[in-house]
């Protein structure tokens, strides 16, 4: 978790709550907006000190935080020399139009919310972009700072903070692309013709999850997770209701109106196997009772379902199984 100085005048600590909320919405971090504030006796330089201990600082250029005087010594000491030494970052989000050095301009640490007269829409991007930077400082990876004007409705209902949304296949893939270093991780789920189990499986298996509990444990155990971390989940186009697995924290959820991926599971005692041995069971539970309809071999599916059923403490639904459809005696014998 990063910790992040935003260091303001007090005329500008409306804004610095709001961006700090902002800022913690989409990324794993701290804002300490009350404590990097110009208290009187202080001014920029002075309270810069203050912040050089967070893992960010991040200057709030007004009028009323900008100094009279700009001493490139002083500067200079307080947002390069010093926090390279230190491991600090320093960034500059610019919210009116004042005079400071050009040289801090200068890079991917600079972000204008007063370009072009300012207002509502470029301070919102400028904030989008210092967000998309912070997360790349905690990825290490250079965030790409494209944001296309006609998925705006995505950014603002999606990426901005936790959200639901429905949205065409096409502008999906595209916001799913272009958004994804807003996220921790971007999960699509395939869902039309799915059923919800084998969606809860798929999501369970992206989420790297072992679903060896009950249905309902395994959902609640994703609805917690997203629940913690900022993800985007997509489901393509599900014909079943999947509220069993909507989180209600940190992470968004988007369904698109037509399938954009469609995935054809067929049922088999080998896939069913494969679903055992990974110890996706309740997929394999429902794909065997499947095979079971379709007259496959009673002893194979009835063994794992069993197993199954003594594992969520089914009891009277495995003895049923073992009475009417498990091996014999002499074929227990042989297995064990």
């Amino acid at each position: 978790m990063l910790t992040v100085f935003p260091l303001h005048a007090p005329g500008d600590a409306l804004f610095a709550r709001e961006l700090c909320t902002f800022l913690e919405s989409g990324c794993d971090l701290a804002c300490a907006a009350e404590d990097a504030v110009i208290k009187p006796g202080r001014d920029l330089f002075s309270t810069a000190e203050l912040g050089q201990s967070a893992d960010v600082l991040i200057l709030l250029l007004s009028n009323a935080s900008n100094p009279r005087a700009w001493p490139r010594e002083i500067w200079e000491r307080l947002w390069v020399t010093d926090p390279a030494e230190a491991g600090t970052q320093v960034a500059v989000f610019q919210l009116e139009e004042c005079r400071f050095p050009d040289v801090l301009k200068k890079g991917s640490r600079y972000f204008n919310a007063a370009a072009d007269g300012g207002g509502a829409a470029v301070r919102l991007l400028a904030m989008r972009r210092l967000k998309r930077w912070l997360r790349g400082v905690q990825t290490g990876a250079p965030p790409a700072m494209q944001f296309s004007p006609d998925l705006e409705i995505l950014y603002s209902a999606l990426a901005d903070g936790p959200g639901m949304f429905t949205a065409s296949g096409k502008l999906a893939e595209r916001f799913a692309h272009e958004a994804a270093r807003d996220f921790d991780a971007v999960l699509w789920v395939p869902s039309h013709g799915r059923t919800l189990t084998q969606i809860t499986g798929d999501l369970g298996s992206q989420l790297q999850i072992t679903l060896e509990d009950r249905p309902t444990e395994s959902q609640e155990s994703i609805r917690e997770l997203l629940a913690a971390r900022r993800c985007l989940v997509i489901f393509d186009a599900p014909q079943v209701a999947v509220d069993v697995l909507l989180p209600s924290g940190r992470s968004s959820v988007l369904f698109t109106t037509e399938p954009v991926q469609v995935v054809n599971e067929r049922s088999s005692l080998v896939a069913a196997r494969g679903l055992f041995s990974a110890a996706r069971f309740a997929e394999a539970y429902e794909m065997y009772y499947e095979l079971l309809n379709a007259g496959a071999d009673a002893d194979t599916c009835a063994r794992d379902l069993i197993w199954i059923c003594e594992r969520w403490d089914r009891t009277e639904e495995a003895n049923t199984l073992r009475f009417h459809l498990g091996p014999s005696p002499s074929q227990q014998l042989r297995l064990f």
